[in-house]
């Protein structure tokens, strides 16, 4: 563009001065002919030159207008370029926002909502509300105490603070939920004007954390247990074996009274420990054939006093059928007991008379098992949301909301059902249905045999017990009762006077559970030096649900006593196994 400018200048004067000296000639010099020629000269020279540059000046428009649209159309392809990718970058953005499953929500200084994605438009009382547009405040679904927590929440994020908190929402049905909130501020040319907002709804996640709580603390309270009906049946099956020695002499018929009562007490003591187990060794997912009525019972037995002091009355209303289904026991057993627990905290609310019912039924193919209470009832817009986990109508501190979601969860697992009939008033009437066995119950036991009164001179016995107050209950009745009997303190012990002793002992009765050698090493070590004798091996233990308890009798497969066992049981399971 310079050159073209400097050459069109330098044309414009050289045909200016030669139009200019053709004028000056003319005028000056003669009128003669050559003169005239050389003023035509010059002037068809000026003329030629000014063509030339007025052509010149034209082309060089045309070229600067043709690189000047071919600039302009560069730059605007630049620019739609631009815009492109700027629409393509918000689409992207746009569509990962609706994709997110957590709500996206963007919050001015005043907690208006700017923005927000389909998940936050479709959660119940988010924070920031569903459907909220924009410019409404954020604040409004929430109430005073919450709202307080997020404000103090947002004006921090609106200092440059990444924040994170949960906050407690409603749901429209009137549950109770959590929600987990990140904010994050937004900085536009070093200032923050926004924040934004993610929102997680972690109700689920503080559920399966209060359940797996729970479960821990089952456990944790079957170790517990376990090892404090070892310490509690240890004493009540001595105290109930010299109680059967005692009775085998001669005493007046109110002694004869009082040590009976010692005996039956220590053997109710036996069976409280043995509910207790059966209720916190859940057993894993274990099934079998689970009678209802002996379920019924045994739950019963756990609560039965404790419902007398509330001047609670209780009947048990059983199937003589005796209904039966596949089920975990102990499952069973904890969801009696939670329909047992929560009918005891609605009939504290009214007065008296207060009575429950326990009922099992046969219904086609289907048992049921029934708690029938004389409550307050249910409102008919709350049961559908009783068995919701956390759902409760107790006062803070009273129940947690989980008894009942828990009834639900074990019937639905076991391919049952669980509902609710109740008169708001009249009490309520929880009904479990699960479905009957469809293989053959297994055979009527035998009814154990008679206590033999004869004597038993040759029929010689080996006690191995730790507990030396058991150990010599054990043998002082069974000498009474007309036995060689022995007692040694484990399985170790026991191994050193097999090998002395000659015969060998008609019946072996072994603990568990002992210090220094227990129950499954002397076993082995029984089958491997003296395998006559295992089959003539009694096991007698505290604590049959233990896992390990449990394996090891299933693998002797022989008899097993249960602490506190009476002693008149133990007679007749040795003569069983001597005859045999």
């Amino acid at each position: 563009m310079l050159l073209r400018g400097r050459l069109s200048r330098s044309l414009f004067a050289t045909s200016a001065l030669s139009l200019a000296a053709a004028v000056v000639a003319y005028l000056i010099a003669p009128h003669e002919l050559w003169s005239r020629a050389l003023i035509a000269g010059l002037l068809v020279i000026a003329g030629g030159l000014l063509g030339l540059q007025v052509v010149s000046t034209l082309r060089a428009d045309r070229r600067y207008a043709t690189l000047l649209e071919r600039e302009v159309a560069a730059q605007t392809r630049s620019l739609m370029d631009s815009l492109a990718a700027t629409a393509a970058a918000e689409h992207n953005v746009r569509s990962l926002m609706e994709a997110v499953p957590d709500a996206i929500v963007v919050l001015d200084p005043e907690g208006r909502v700017l923005d927000q994605n389909p998940s936050a438009r479709a959660m119940v009382a988010v924070h920031p509300p569903p459907g909220t547009p924009p410019g409404h405040s954020a604040f409004e679904s929430l109430d005073r105490h919450a709202a307080a927590h997020v404000r103090t929440n947002l004006d921090a994020a609106f200092r440059g603070e990444v924040r994170r908190f949960e906050v407690p929402f409603t749901h429209t049905d009137g549950g109770m939920g959590m929600r987990s909130v990140i904010y994050a501020p937004v900085r536009e040319g070093g200032k923050i004007r926004k924040v934004l907002a993610l929102v997680r709804d972690v109700s689920e996640q503080r559920r399966t954390d209060a359940q797996l709580q729970q479960a821990e603390k089952l456990a944790a309270m079957g170790q517990l247990v376990s090892g404090v009906a070892h310490e509690i049946n240890n004493p009540a099956a001595i105290i109930s074996g010299f109680a059967e020695t005692l009775l085998l002499g001669d005493m007046d018929e109110e002694q004869r009274d009082m040590v009976r009562m010692i005996r039956d007490e220590a053997q109710r003591i036996g069976r409280i420990t043995s509910n207790l187990l059966a209720f916190a060794r859940s057993g894993g997912k274990e099934r079998g054939l689970v009678d209802l009525n002996d379920i019924v019972q045994r739950t019963f037995a756990l609560r039965s006093y404790y419902l007398t002091t509330l001047n609670i009355l209780v009947k048990l209303d059983l199937d003589p059928d005796s209904p039966r289904t596949w089920a975990n026991g102990s499952e069973m057993q904890q969801l009696l007991l939670n329909l047992l627990i929560n009918a005891e905290q609605a009939l504290l609310t009214v007065p008296p008379p207060r009575s429950i019912v326990l009922r099992t039924r046969t219904v086609d193919q289907n048992v049921l098992l029934q708690c029938v209470d004389t409550g307050p009832g249910v409102a008919p817009e709350l049961r559908s949301k009783i068995f919701d986990p956390f759902f409760t109508t107790k006062p803070e501190g009273v129940g947690t909301g989980l008894g009942l979601s828990i009834c639900y969860g074990i019937a639905r697992d076991h391919g049952g059902s669980i509902w609710v009939d109740s008169t708001p008033g009249a009490g309520a009437t929880f009904t479990v249905s699960l479905p009957r066995d469809p293989r053959a119950a297994p055979r009527p036991a035998a009814p154990p045999p008679e206590p033999a009164t004869a004597p038993a001179p040759h029929l010689k016995v080996l006690v191995v017990d730790d507990e030396v107050g058991l150990r010599h209950a054990v043998v002082s009745f069974l000498e009474r009762r007309g036995f060689a009997a022995l007692g040694v303190g484990d399985g170790r012990e026991a191994l050193e006077t097999l090998g002395r002793e000659s015969p060998p002992p008609d019946v072996i009765v072994t603990d568990v559970r002992m210090p220094g050698m227990g129950g499954r090493e002397f076993l082995a070590r029984l089958r491997a030096e003296h395998p006559q004798l295992a089959r003539r091996l009694v096991f007698s233990t505290g604590d049959t649900f233990a896992p390990e308890t449990a394996a090891l009798l299933q693998e002797a497969g022989g008899a097993v006593l249960v602490k506190p066992f009476d002693f008149s049981q133990l007679e007749t399971v040795i003569r069983a196994i001597a005859a045999a």
